[in-house]
């Protein structure tokens, strides 16, 4: 039986910057609301900084070959001025994955829900 919960991957320079994985920032945000995390399959993309050129085709490998119902990028991408290529990188992948996913866009650590629920209310 098909995993019926809306995709998300959500991608990420945290590990990269803080050596925070993104998968224990997620789950430490979703804590807030046990019962709306069960309608999401959240997944966790750590980008790493060092080597672009491999994130993005590592990346592209992992958008290409699942269905997402939403791509989140963190704040840690987007939000530093020195990212502003990674930033175009990434967006530019997105842009190549059916019209229907939604590309979300947070304001850091502890907004990853609030962000997935109001794109997917």
């Amino acid at each position: 039986m098909p995993d019926e919960r809306i995709q998300i991957l959500t991608v990420s320079l945290s590990y990269y910057l803080t050596g925070h994985r993104l998968e224990d920032v997620i789950k430490k945000d979703w804590t807030k609301s046990p019962d709306q995390a069960k309608r999401f399959m959240n997944v966790a993309f750590d980008f790493d900084g060092e080597n672009v050129p491999t994130a993005l085709n590592e990346l592209k490998e992992k958008l290409l070959h699942q269905h997402w119902d939403g791509i989140l990028v963190g704040w840690c991408i987007r939000g530093k001025p020195q990212h502003t290529t990674i930033f175009e990188d990434v967006i530019e992948l997105c842009r190549s994955l059916p019209q229907e996913t939604k590309i979300l866009f947070c304001t850091g650590p502890d907004d990853l829900m609030q962000t997935t629920l109001r794109n997917f209310p």
